[in-house]
């Protein structure tokens, strides 16, 4: 199992990723266009269109207009979400020059800020599956497919600080892994020591075998999606 997860599957998540991704923008892109329609005072310029994609991108506006609930909710789970993504660049490398010169204790800002966006992430995710569940009208336009999503997500976060708050979590052995998983040159030497690093990275694993089948491509399919409501 341990060879599995960490020596074989890692190449077909990533096999599998790319090619749900080319056929997924492919759909996006195969998607009827509306014809250009002047309505004023509607911004129907591309350069107008492109600023409100970005803005319904990063602030989520409609949203807010919505369900100002939920908008705090999900605009807190993304931002923390994208702190996390940030985070974990340095589970792969590090930059070490770049800390010293901004007087910057790396280990020590990741552990404190590392832990609270694990504690938010968590509930934040949690509250999108209570409301999921309780709230009727959500309840009824939602599928397996949905909370199966949440739980793989939890399930992540989850893990992860697990490995934060209790497991010892060797950096450095990490990085070597990942070093030798990018440069095809692993062993049974080069396999973490850590079962609930496996047990976290498989579950990542699977969640990104399911992103591109999922609503979960939200993040990307918003940049078709938007443009073309802002054209009709």
């Amino acid at each position: 199992m341990e060879a599995l997860v960490l020596g074989v599957l890692p190449y077909i998540t990533v096999a599998v990723f790319i090619v749900g991704m080319v056929i997924r923008i492919r759909i996006w892109m195969r998607t009827p266009q509306p014809a250009k329609i002047t309505l004023f005072p509607a911004p129907c310029g591309g350069r107008a269109r492109f600023i409100n994609v970005l803005k319904e991108s990063f602030l989520f506006p409609s949203l807010f207009r919505g369900d100002r609930t939920l908008w705090i909710i999900a605009w807190l789970f993304h931002l923390t979400l994208a702190f996390v993504f940030v985070g974990h660049v340095r589970v792969f490398t590090d930059f070490p020059r770049v800390w010293a010169a901004l007087g910057i204790d790396a280990d020590t800002m990741s552990a404190a800020g590392g832990g609270v966006a694990g504690v938010l992430i968590l509930t934040m995710a949690l509250l999108l599956t209570v409301r999921r569940a309780a709230m009727r009208r959500v309840r009824e336009v939602s599928q397996l497919a949905d909370y199966l999503a949440l739980f793989l997500v939890i399930g992540v976060i989850l893990t992860g600080n697990l490995m934060r708050f209790g497991d010892h979590f060797d950096l450095q052995l990490t990085r070597a892994y990942f070093t030798d998983l990018f440069t095809f040159s692993l062993g049974a030497s080069s396999y973490p020591a850590n079962g609930m690093f496996a047990v976290h990275f498989l579950l990542a694993q699977i969640l990104i075998v399911f992103m591109p089948f999922s609503k979960i491509m939200h993040f990307g399919g918003i940049f078709f999606t938007q443009t073309l409501i802002q054209k009709a």
